[in-house]
């Protein structure tokens, strides 16, 4: 997957760039999705990412991560089932089919590892991997959706060695 970051901030050290492009490769593979996709991220603190949910979604909070999907996925679906909608965003300077934005906040990406007792690293990839699900169709607003969605994120996570369990030994 092809990762556009910005980071005007300089919040991200070589190290978090190379873990968040194994998440994302990580979390396309286990979608099941061969054809190249490509994300916008962009790297914020908790009053920019406060503003963009304000301006973008009417909540007036911060909060950990924003998703902006390219694609409309018919209910049901996800980029998996729809290779056809995906290659209507494909960018030819890209190479790649564009799937959307993400905005973390890493503000909130160290309080949480603090929280949740794991490393910045750990929250940067979970929340990156949460974020593009979110790109390719996946929801948690309702009981039935939810653990689908964990359930991915937890396979992709996995599949590159970044589980909870493994950050707490």
């Amino acid at each position: 997957m092809i990762l556009e970051i910005e980071d005007e901030r300089g919040m991200l050290d070589e190290h978090a760039r190379a873990l968040m492009q194994r998440c994302a490769d990580a979390a396309q593979a286990a979608e099941g999705v061969s054809i190249p996709l490509a994300v916008f991220i962009e790297m914020v603190n908790d009053d920019e990412i406060r503003r963009i949910n304000r301006e973008q979604r009417g909540k007036d909070a911060a909060t950990d991560v924003l998703s902006f999907p390219a694609v409309r996925y018919p209910v049901g679906k996800t980029a998996a089932g729809c290779a056809q909608r995906l290659a209507r965003e494909y960018d030819p300077e890209l190479g790649a089919c564009m799937i959307g934005d993400i905005v973390i906040s890493m503000d909130h990406v160290r309080a949480q590892a603090a929280e949740y007792g794991h490393s910045v690293q750990r929250e940067t990839g979970y929340l990156l991997t949460h974020g593009l699900f979110h790109l390719m169709g996946y929801d948690h607003m309702t009981d039935v959706d939810k653990p689908v969605m964990r359930a991915m994120e937890e396979k992709a996570l996995a599949s590159i060695g970044l589980t909870r369990e493994e950050e707490n030994a």
